[in-house]
């Protein structure tokens, strides 16, 4: 299961960096400049927060970032050994 995690690490990596760029686009879209900045900055904290704000309104990003932000957890894990 580890080899497994760590072989898609990589695919992990670009597609987080893919829906982060997602997340700051929807809050420079939805809350301004500030909220965009903070977005850029606070990547964790804007993800949480633009994923429940999102559902319902975008559900397709809704999902996409629940399920990088649950699967951050396994991947931080195996990354630190």
């Amino acid at each position: 299961m580890k080899a497994l995690l760590v072989s898609l690490s990589g695919l992990f990596a670009i597609t987080a960096i893919i829906t982060h760029i997602w997340t700051v686009i929807i809050a420079f879209d939805e809350a301004g400049f500030i909220g965009g900045l903070l977005s850029l900055f606070l990547p964790v904290l804007s993800e949480l927060y633009w994923t429940f704000k999102m559902f319902g309104e975008n559900d397709t990003y809704a999902y996409i970032a629940l399920i990088h932000l649950i699967l951050a957890i396994p991947m931080t894990l195996v990354s630190r050994d």
